[in-house]
């Protein structure tokens, strides 16, 4: 922080930017934040991307925020109802290949069916889904699978995130990490495939809430893995300090 005095007022400013006028970067305002939809529209069919790159998802049919909006964890929520109402985010492919990702976001339901966000192509290692694997939320890479051993069809708020580590070949077993409530999860169990490169194809949209009955909140994608502090901060809602620098 830096004073300034004000001419002819004799007052003095406290200014809270950085030197230069540089504001910090935060998790809100990460480069690395691919996709943001926070869910917080009441009225339309239009699920907006405040991550600045004009992701925008498309609602389907009756499906809109005038009908389904609700309270949510942080401002408003969606709800969706187990059917045929989900987002699609067009044109928007996800992250693909072996990249480093974090995907995030809260939920509340009773049901323990349903996707959160998924994306890729429907070959082994070639999907990315974040949803309800044997009744538990987990990450299926479409051969393999990794899920946690809390339930949280409780139809409390849950903070659910899944962070892919850089690797050559990332692969579940090393490489992938579940968290719940802002702290890594117990893993319930993962499949035979669990050594299956994810290798995330490119041929579908990304798709928010596909078979969930429930409403889901502030949904997040950066094509990088956060650390553990950083996915804290989401879920005690501090995304907006600065982020600390990687050691």
């Amino acid at each position: 922080m830096r004073w300034i005095p004000i001419l002819g007022l004799g007052l003095v400013m406290l200014l809270a930017a950085a030197p230069g006028g540089v504001q910090p970067t935060t998790l809100d305002t990460d480069p690395n934040l691919a996709g943001w939809w926070k869910l917080d529209e009441t009225a339309g069919g239009t699920a907006a991307d405040s991550s600045g790159h004009q992701r925008d998802g498309t609602l389907g049919g009756e499906f809109t925020f005038d009908r389904n909006s609700a309270p949510g964890r942080t401002g408003k929520a969606l709800r969706f109802d187990g059917k045929d109402a989900f987002i699609e985010v067009k044109d928007y492919k996800g992250i693909a290949g072996t990249r480093p990702r974090t995907v995030a976001a809260w939920v509340k339901t009773t049901s323990a069916r349903g996707e959160v966000v998924s994306w890729g192509k429907p070959d082994f290692g070639q999907m990315f889904t974040l949803g309800h694997i044997r009744g538990r939320l987990g990450v299926n890479p479409h051969g393999g699978y990794l899920y946690m051993n809390a339930e949280t069809h409780d139809d409390k708020w849950h903070h659910v995130a899944v962070v892919v580590q850089r690797a050559e070949l990332p692969n579940l077993h090393d490489d992938v990490r579940l968290y719940l409530d802002g702290a890594p999860a117990e893993i319930h169990d993962i499949g035979l495939l669990d050594l299956w490169p994810v290798q995330t194809g490119q041929d579908l949209n990304v798709r928010i809430g596909r078979g969930f009955t429930g409403l889901l909140d502030d949904l997040r994608l950066y094509d990088r893995a956060l650390s553990d502090e950083e996915i804290s901060a989401l879920f005690k809602l501090e995304t907006g300090q600065p982020l600390k620098k990687a050691k």
